[in-house]
């Protein structure tokens, strides 16, 4: 049974988490055995990118969880906070945070109400916007994705993946079992995926295209075919295909945050080893710092940002 959510006009909390993907979660969870008056706030639907992003991909990389999908893997952690007492609100993107140098309390203001906290922990993840290629036909052609939610839409089909990652190279994995035909092209000649998504794409039936890049499409409702740059070659060659899958990275919005001086490179908010920022009070965890970009880490990260933002809050004898 899930907790009422107090009023948000007068409650003061310990903490708010901004975010709520596996870092969030793994934080709510933690805060509600340290007994943390806390709420997560979501701008979408909790589970972050394993939800949103690879709800197909079969998680291997986390540690009991082996066979599972990303939307088995979420709703097994949500249920799991849940039934602690953690209150996730969906729907509710921060807008802005403020803070009130005098009595140290910030004030976190969505798009539908605002609340007041003693800290804040920061953990959106990689959802935010699809880095796009910013190529003609890409925003007019209805047969362009970022990313893989069902295989099973692209069966019988031809599809050309673009990116060298590890999302690209398991999403190419997975559609080979039910597609036609399946390209994947990489602007260099060395993919930065894993060793073990190189390997599983190796035996694949995916061809690849190295330093290829897509330079457009053609088409609207469908595609028609799309134009292919070889950087080695300086030659173009067109191929037919009836979708592009592009997996470029994500841009994620921290500009609620620049106006509080804090840290920032490449859309990445700095934090120390305790997970801490510059500002007293502020906290971060899992992909928005720039660190390594796994579950594990990202729910490790959760777990001692909640430990550090209790001794800031409690002082314990022990810390």
């Amino acid at each position: 049974m899930e907790r009422e959510i107090p009023s948000s006009s007068d409650m003061l909390y310990d903490l708010i988490i901004v975010g709520a993907g596996p870092a969030g979660l793994s934080a709510s969870l933690t805060a509600c055995y340290l007994r943390l008056k806390h709420i997560v706030l979501e701008a979408t639907a909790a589970g972050g990118a394993l939800m949103q992003r690879y709800p197909a991909k079969k998680v291997d990389s986390f540690l009991g969880f082996k066979g599972l999908t990303g939307k088995e893997v979420a709703r097994r952690i949500i249920e799991h906070v849940k039934s602690e007492g953690g209150i996730i609100i969906e729907g509710e993107e921060v807008k802005e945070i403020r803070r009130d140098g005098e009595n140290k309390i910030f004030q976190i203001v969505t798009g539908k109400n605002r609340y007041r906290t003693k800290t804040v922990l920061i953990t959106i993840g990689i959802i935010g916007c699809p880095r796009k290629l910013c190529i003609p036909g890409e925003d007019t052609c209805e047969c362009v994705d970022y990313c893989l939610v069902n295989p099973e839409d692209y069966r019988g089909k031809e599809v050309l993946v673009i990116g060298g990652g590890d999302s690209a190279l398991e999403a190419a994995v997975m559609l080979d079992e039910v597609c036609k035909k399946i390209y994947i092209a990489h602007r260099k000649d060395k993919f930065r995926a894993t060793e073990k998504n190189q390997e599983r794409l190796e035996q694949s039936g995916v061809q690849v295209l190295w330093n290829t890049e897509l330079k457009q499409i053609f088409g609207t409702k469908k595609i028609e075919k799309v134009c292919l740059f070889n950087n080695k070659t300086d030659k173009e060659n067109f191929l037919e295909v009836d979708n592009v899958l592009i997996f470029c990275g994500s841009i994620l919005n921290v500009d609620f945050l620049r106006h509080l001086g804090l840290e920032i490179e490449k859309n990445r908010l700095k934090a120390k080893d305790d997970m801490s920022t510059e500002l007293d009070g502020l906290y971060a965890a899992g992909d928005i710092t720039g660190r390594l970009r796994r579950i594990p880490e990202a729910i490790g990260q959760g777990h001692r940002a909640v430990y550090s933002i209790y001794k800031y809050l409690k002082k314990p004898y022990w810390a």
